[in-house]
């Protein structure tokens, strides 16, 4: 699911910002204070007692050598392999050629799975799609920072931002479709949010970094472990699809804890893991500056004129009010102006109430 996101720039048809008018308050909406939803308290963590399976082991070496049909040595139902495949994505995320069909029938050592391939696709395509998108992968892996963890992490979200299209016309089919996969996302370069998320992870792994997928609301983001500790990530959310609108990636959903994420969505009450993220540490906008506890005009324009040799300039603040308060100084009483680099015939800006985030493209 792609976020709709409030955009103002000089328009007839949008917010009109210039320095020779002050808009009344009432042209910028009111941000609406978000709630922060609950975990539930039925959860189910079940990935580590599927990993642990070895029929479930079993099942995914087969598929990992192409096999659509194989033979565990376990009695096992159809709801165990809905289960299974459930957990695949995060598991194993190169797997991409799976459609929505499969049976478990019994037989004398076990059971016998068939699985459906995606429509479209034959057997004899699927090895060299792989490949394919094992080079795409390898070829990512090979151009990362030698750096930090946290300098990876930046440069796989802003690759897979600023390289993909998100499929809109393939989240609003009831069809499985490689758009929902790590292939569409790397190889094709189209996808939903399923397949950014599985292709995040497919290159943390290869980075060694510790990733998975979580789901929820009709969405699907990442986990990722930093430094010892876990962080939320949803890099559909952060790709404003440049090509469209204007903007280059951002990052209000780049390495958040669980207090700020789930002021935007639910989760699934079936999760193969749901990690405790309670720290920012490494969050986008604390490492860079550009996380405000209280709002200081001066402080917030001088952090604007630092970015004049950017395109955008993106910043957040710890609550509502502060955010709130913000908004309004900079936006409705045009101190936004005040910056030596903000032109008031070009400028645009991009609200994320739900995160109490701006993103002001010059």
């Amino acid at each position: 699911m792609k976020k709709s996101r409030i955009i103002a720039a000089v328009s007839a048809t949008l917010i009109l910002l210039t320095g020779c008018s002050s808009p009344n308050r009432e042209h910028i909406k009111e941000p609406v204070e978000p709630v922060v939803n609950e975990v539930p308290n039925d959860l189910t963590i079940t990935g580590a007692e599927m990993a642990s399976n070895e029929w479930y082991q079993e099942m995914c070496d087969e598929i990992l050598q192409f096999k659509s049909t194989c033979v565990v040595h376990t009695r096992i139902t159809n709801q165990d392999v809905k289960k299974a495949l459930a957990h695949l994505p995060s598991d194993h995320p190169e797997i991409f050629w799976l459609g929505k069909r499969y049976s478990a029938s019994t037989v004398t050592d076990g059971s016998k799975v068939k699985l459906g391939l995606l429509d479209g696709l034959e057997e004899d395509d699927i090895p060299g799609m792989a490949a394919k998108l094992d080079e795409k992968v390898n070829d990512i892996v090979s151009k990362a920072p030698s750096g930090s963890t946290y300098d990876k992490i930046l440069y796989v979200h802003d690759y897979i931002a600023d390289n993909t299209k998100y499929d809109y016309a393939g989240a609003k089919s009831d069809d499985p479709g490689l758009y929902h996969t790590s292939y569409g996302c790397l190889v094709d370069g189209s996808a939903v949010c399923e397949g950014y998320a599985e292709a995040f992870t497919l290159i943390m792994n290869k980075l060694g970094i510790e990733s998975g997928i979580c789901t929820g609301s009709n969405h699907a983001w990442n986990y990722v472990k930093v430094d010892g500790k876990y962080y939320w990530l949803d890099v559909t959310w952060d790709d404003l699809d440049s090509h469209a609108t204007g903007y280059q990636a951002e990052h209000t959903y780049f390495l958040v804890n669980s207090d700020m994420l789930l002021r935007s969505r639910n989760i699934d009450w079936t999760q193969g893991y749901f990690p405790e993220c309670n720290s920012i540490d490494e969050n986008y906008y604390v490492k860079n500056g550009a996380y405000f506890k209280t709002y200081d005009r001066d402080e917030v324009i001088s952090y604007i004129e630092s970015c004049a040799d950017k395109k955008h300039c993106e910043f957040m603040f710890a609550d509502y009010e502060t955010y709130k308060t913000a908004l309004y100084d900079l936006f409705d009483d045009n101190k936004v102006y005040k910056a030596s680099n903000v032109n008031p015939d070009s400028m645009k800006y991009l609200r994320e109430d739900n995160m109490f985030a701006i993103n002001i493209n010059f």
